[in-house]
């Protein structure tokens, strides 16, 4: 009961400011319609509470199983094993995350079922399993993660030729939302106990950190490699129908359920599946550690199915109301002021930023504060997503336009960075775009691309996460250059205080 308490707190503290922002809105520049809000409310709850459920059970079955399935892999002594394991295990953790089932199906709703839920959700799926094996196989031969960085991101660079500004959008915002609450914990488990092992004694906690952000390339990879092979040309801009009543107050909630519920399921017993033939086949756990697991399973099923029907009945039908209202009523000014105010609190109040932070601080040995940390992310992803609006405003602004000079830069920073930051910054994409971004913020983002005449939904609409995954990468990096700068200070002063 303590642990699904603290669990409960960690979302309240995540949802809740954004629930209060929306609060604010309906009673100043937006008001929502009663039942819509009151709808809200409810969705918000059973957010709260299905994140918090899905969260125990992350700590007491997913986890677990990542950390059992580096040992089982470990205990084979054969590299070919250990990279097929990362391939499946990638693969498999993919397919259970809350915020790629979000984004996949707002882009099956709007491209008409051009493409499909799941032939995102799987497609992403594999593009992480291949590259945890790609994370596997730099731990096995000590490759500097810069290095492998270079290759993956010349790749992606280059796919995005043969594709469209829709997946550009598309595969960006995959990059952000197939890390989140059940995939980081679950990848650095595994990171943790594989390169403990390849590290020996001389142990550097930098190899510790990047298996994240590669996880998140390889979202990015297989995508543009969809797109580049069976992408059409171009799509019928698609809107929601969002103005239709609901027959009764609950409709949103209910009609989502059955789907949810097999969705769900679909989602979490590959999962199961893996422990049951690792236990069987290797470990033999004794009966108590395999109840704990399947209970902590079954909880990773129950909130997620929570998660889904609370963001289907009332969070992202709000959250495209508002940002529509903004733009139909208000100046561009409203509406990027309200967008720069989303970003700060989405960091601010995200659990998994605090504990990046914290990491930081005490990697650094408190030379990176963690409040500067907490700061610099806060600002940046504010301006993500004032980035995100100025597109839907700006006419000839397309996403590449932004993350392309970006990642050049980011891509430049790695060259100065030292390597636990590098590490840290990549993983760090992944962390800052959470629930309420794959949620909250894309729907608010959607409502105000279709709500402007010039901004098509499926351009302008999705990129949003890509642009919170991507101010990490440049904030963290800036923390690693002043860590840098500081240390050598230190040095200089040290050297100069030496009587020899």
């Amino acid at each position: 009961m303590g642990l699904f308490t603290e669990k409960l707190k960690e979302m309240g503290a995540s949802v809740l400011p954004i629930t209060f922002f929306v609060i604010l809105l309906h009673f100043t520049l937006t008001p929502i319609p009663a039942d819509d809000f009151w709808r809200f409310i409810i969705g918000a709850v059973l957010i709260i509470v299905g994140l918090g459920i899905f969260l125990v059970g992350v700590d007491l079955g997913a986890t677990p199983i990542g950390e059992l399935s580096g040992e089982a892999l470990v205990k084979t002594n054969k590299i070919t094993v250990l990279l097929l394991g990362g391939l499946l295990l990638g693969f498999i953790i993919s397919i259970a995350e809350p915020d790629l089932h979000v984004l996949s199906v707002q882009v099956e709703q709007f491209t008409a079922d051009i493409v499909g839920r799941w032939q995102m959700v799987l497609v992403v799926s594999i593009g992480v399993g291949v590259m945890v094996m790609v994370g596997f196989w730099r731990l096995v031969k000590g490759i500097r993660l810069r290095t492998v960085l270079w290759i993956t991101y010349g790749l992606i660079f280059l796919l995005a030729l043969f594709n469209s500004p829709e997946f550009h959008a598309f595969s960006f915002d995959a990059s952000g939302s197939t890390t989140g609450a059940i995939t980081t914990p679950f990848l650095l488990a595994l990171a943790a106990g594989i390169a403990g092992l390849y590290e020996g004694e001389a142990e550097d906690a930098r190899d510790r950190y990047g298996m994240v952000g590669l996880a998140s390339a390889g979202a990015i990879l297989a995508m543009l490699v969809q797109g580049a092979l069976d992408s059409p040309g171009s799509y019928q801009q698609i809107d929601i129908a969002e103005n239709i009543a609901p027959a009764y107050f609950l409709e949103p909630f209910t009609s989502s359920l059955s789907g949810v519920l097999v969705d769900s399921l679909l989602s979490i017993a590959p999962l199961a599946l893996v422990f049951i033939v690792i236990h069987l086949g290797i470990l033999r756990l004794k009966r108590q550690s395999v109840s704990r697991i399947m209970i902590g399973l079954f909880y990773c099923y129950f909130g997620l199915s929570l998660f889904m029907v609370g963001v289907n009945g009332g969070f992202m039908r709000v959250g495209r109301f508002i940002g529509a209202q903004l733009v139909l009523e208000h100046s561009p000014f409203l509406a990027v002021l309200a967008g720069f105010f989303l970003g700060m609190l989405t960091v601010i109040a995200e659990p998994a930023v605090h504990v990046l932070t914290d990491s930081v601080q005490k990697s650094t040995g408190g030379t990176v504060p963690r409040n500067l940390t907490l700061m610099s992310l806060a600002i940046g992803v504010a301006f993500s997503i004032v980035l995100a609006i100025i597109r839907i405003y700006v006419e000839d602004l397309m996403l590449w336009h932004i993350l392309l000079p970006a990642y050049i830069l980011i891509m430049i920073l790695t060259y100065f960075t030292p390597d636990l930051f590098i590490g840290v910054a990549f993983d760090a994409g992944g962390v800052a775009s959470g629930p309420m971004t794959a949620t909250f913020i894309l729907a608010f983002a959607q409502g105000a691309a279709g709500a402007h005449p010039a901004a098509n939904i499926l351009i302008d609409g999705f990129g949003v996460v890509a642009l919170v995954a991507m101010s990490p990468l440049i904030t963290i990096q800036g923390m690693g250059l002043i860590y840098k700068h500081r240390q050598r200070k230190e040095q200089q002063v040290a050297a100069s205080e030496d009587p020899e």
